[in-house]
C-alpha cells in the first residue's frame, strides 16, 4: 500500500513538473512577444503588426472583454481608433502615462480590434496600417 502511494506521488510530481514547465514556457513567450511588439510593431513597421494579426496570437479571445473596453472608452470620451493608433505610436511608458492604462493590455485589445477589422473591413484595416490591400 505504501509503495502505491509513493508511485502515485511520483506521477503527480511528474505531471506537476510538466504543467509548471508549460506555464514557464508560456510566460517566457509572452515576455518575448511583449518585447517584440514594443520594439518592432509601430505604425512605421506595419508589416510586423500585420503578421501578428494574421497569427491571431495576441488577440483577446473573450470578445465581451473587448466590448467592455469599448464601453469604458466611450465613458472616458476616448476615440477607439486614436487609442489603438497610440498604442503602436507611443513608447509603452508614455502610453501608460497618457492614458493611465496598462500598455500591454491595450496592445492585446488593439490586436483584437485589428483582427475584427481585417475580417470585416479590410479597406479600413489597410488604411489603419497604411498598407495596400
Amino acid at each position: 500500500m505504501e509503495r502505491k502511494k509513493e508511485e502515485a506521488m511520483h506521477v503527480d510530481n511528474v505531471i506537476d513538473f510538466i504543467a509548471k514547465k508549460k506555464e514557464r514556457d508560456a510566460l517566457k513567450r509572452a515576455r518575448e512577444l511583449e518585447r517584440y511588439v514594443a520594439v518592432h510593431c509601430t505604425l512605421d513597421q506595419p508589416e510586423n503588426i500585420d503578421a501578428l494579426v494574421i497569427e491571431k496570437e495576441l488577440e483577446v479571445k473573450d470578445h465581451t472583454l473587448f466590448l467592455g473596453f469599448l464601453s469604458i472608452l466611450k465613458d472616458e470620451k476616448i476615440e477607439p481608433l486614436t487609442i489603438f493608433q497610440d498604442v503602436f505610436r507611443l513608447e509603452p511608458v508614455h502610453f501608460e502615462i497618457s492614458y493611465n492604462m496598462k500598455w500591454w493590455s491595450v496592445v492585446q485589445l488593439a490586436f483584437t480590434f485589428l483582427s475584427i477589422l481585417k475580417d470585416n473591413e479590410p479597406h479600413t484595416y489597410a488604411d489603419f496600417l497604411g498598407i495596400s490591400e
